[in-house]
Parts: C-alpha cells; sequence; structure tokens
C-alpha cells in the first residue's frame, strides 16, 4: 500500500462511524469517475459547461470591470447603510 493510501485508511479510521456515510457517497462518486474510459474527456465536458456559461450575455465592454465589481458592490451596499 502506499504512503498515500495509508494516509487516507487512516483518516477514515479517526471519522466517527455516523459519519462515515458522507465519505462513502464521496468515494463512490470518485470510483465511477476514475472508472469510465474518458476521464479527461468527463473533467473538459464539466469544465466548459460551468466556466464561462453566461459568456454569450457578457457585455464586451464591462468584462475589464469585472474583476471590481465585487468589491465595488459590497462598498456601495455598506455605503448607503
Amino acid at each position: 500500500m502506499t504512503k498515500a493510501k495509508q494516509q487516507v485508511v487512516d483518516m477514515l479510521q479517526s471519522i466517527p462511524d455516523d459519519k462515515v456515510v458522507h465519505v462513502l457517497e464521496i468515494m463512490r462518486g470518485l470510483m465511477r469517475l476514475y472508472n469510465t474510459d474518458n476521464d479527461s474527456m468527463i473533467i473538459k465536458d464539466r469544465e466548459s459547461s460551468v466556466m464561462g456559461i453566461l459568456k454569450k450575455y457578457a457585455n464586451p465592454k464591462l468584462i475589464p470591470m469585472e474583476k471590481e465589481a465585487w468589491g465595488e458592490a459590497v462598498r456601495e451596499k455598506y455605503a448607503n447603510n
């Protein structure tokens, strides 16, 4: 057994029995992911479907301001309170 797998086993042994159910669900999901023939294809499909999903609706003039938009919105919210 590799050192990494041994660390996983040690961590599992320290988790209370009533919480192991959640870990089991995560492991099942990982096994489904790794048991497919096209692992990288699945990951790329998810990234392309999640990242930039609303890009086609974006106003090109506002894209450069995206990084500051959240901070500006928070400042405006708390400036008015």
